[in-house]
């Protein structure tokens, strides 16, 4: 039995499942890519544009090994394409040992895996910490999101192998999409059934192939809402840990546990940094900016960081009038574009003054036309139950 499902198993307290969550958002981690191909081929792939087929030297992974312990990590992320077919994969893994890393994570289809001896020189050699890419409970749904027959097959086996190894942290990523929003529930119980514990579920973005295989992969989230919710419900039921990520806020009503934390932001924003320099300094536009943002969780930020090139400056939003005898009114905060030295200095802001959520009571409040919700942060800790609608 893996260690997380050992360490989960205990859940009592909605407490003790915070405490882990912020922990394990507070914790640093360096993410290593190894590959630049992978032996599947998935449609929704966020990173297919920046794979060539060809494998990162080993030379340079070590030298990036040996900058990451400089800078203080104790967790690297060994990621791709698929990092596991890298030819020098367990060398890679002895080295960060040796380089004194504690955590080590892989993020895989699994694949590899499958093969026994290769898992347990892997484990042997350090790696403590699997998180498996998998996005069905069957192989015939699996292998159409992964463009390889027989993938679901030795992934399973894979997953098997890991979770028979104790101590070793097993884990499961799941891309929401068309295909399988229907299934999440079904998905979820199949790998409970198995012994995972710990679950990130990604919502589509439109990027990569996503955006290529749109029509096959977008979906409308307020129809499939009731099957998302009782997948919700019966990771609560189990006492599995659950993630989301790129899920927007406003579809996690009643779930405000699972919201993705706002600092999280940090790592989306960094990914495309050089986009937002070309915006902040030379008003060039996001290339992505049109059709995709309707299905972008960043259109948010993105609408503001165009006000703030456009009138030189961006106020914070109005705490709701259900709200203010209880919170600090923020109106008098501001940013203006000189003080933006970087991208992340504004992202700051947003979080803080402009990230804000209402909740589907506010419609029955006098002041609802005008209103702009409450923080994310605070709806994450309090619910959107905190919104309370003021009537006539």
């Amino acid at each position: 039995m893996a260690q997380k499902q050992q360490k989960l198993k205990p859940l009592k307290a909605k407490a003790f499942v915070d405490k882990q969550r912020e922990e394990a958002v507070a914790k640093k981690k360096y993410w290593l890519r190894l590959t630049r191909a992978c032996n599947n081929n998935c449609l929704f792939c966020l990173d297919k544009e920046m794979q060539n087929g060809q494998m990162v030297p080993l030379k340079e992974v070590l030298s990036e090994l040996k900058k990451g312990r400089r800078q203080n990590f104790k967790q690297v992320i060994l990621s791709g394409g698929e990092p596991t077919i890298h030819p020098e994969f367990l060398a890679i893994v002895n080295e960060a040992r040796k380089n004194g890393f504690d955590r080590i994570q892989v993020i895989t289809n699994g694949r590899m895996f499958s093969y026994e001896d290769f898992l347990r020189q892997a484990i042997a050699g350090g790696v403590n910490e699997i998180t498996f890419s998998l996005h069905g409970h069957n192989e015939k749904l699996h292998d159409l999101q992964t463009g390889i027959k027989g993938s679901f097959c030795q992934a399973i086996k894979a997953l098997q192998n890991a979770l028979s190894f104790p101590g070793l942290i097993v884990n499961v990523d799941i891309v929401i999409n068309k295909i399988n929003c229907r299934y999440l529930s079904d998905i979820l119980r199949f790998y409970i059934d198995l012994g995972v514990r710990e679950f990130d579920l990604l919502q589509v973005v439109p990027f990569g192939s996503a955006w290529k295989n749109r029509r096959r992969l977008f979906y409308d989230i307020n129809k499939a809402l009731p099957h998302l919710q009782k997948a919700f419900s019966l990771a609560r039921e189990k006492n599995a840990l659950i993630w989301t990520n790129r899920l927007p806020p406003i579809y996690l009503e009643k779930f405000e546990e699972l919201i993705q934390h706002p600092d999280k932001l940090y790592d989306e924003i960094r990914g495309r940094n050089d986009m937002f320099v070309k915006f902040i300094k030379k008003g060039e536009m996001m290339e992505c900016r049109g059709e995709r943002c309707k299905h972008c969780f960043l259109a948010g930020f993105c609408e503001d960081l165009e006000i703030l090139r456009e009138k030189g400056e961006a106020r914070a939003k109005n705490i709701p009038a259900c709200l203010r005898k209880k919170v600090a009114v923020s109106e008098k905060h501001s940013i203006k574009m000189g003080n933006v030295k970087n991208i992340c200095d504004f992202l700051k802001f947003f979080i803080d003054f402009r990230y804000f959520l209402k909740g589907s009571e506010c419609q029955k409040c006098i002041f609802n036309i005008n209103c702009e919700g409450m923080r994310c942060n605070y709806i994450r800790q309090h619910g959107f139950k905190s919104l309370k609608p003021i009537k006539k």
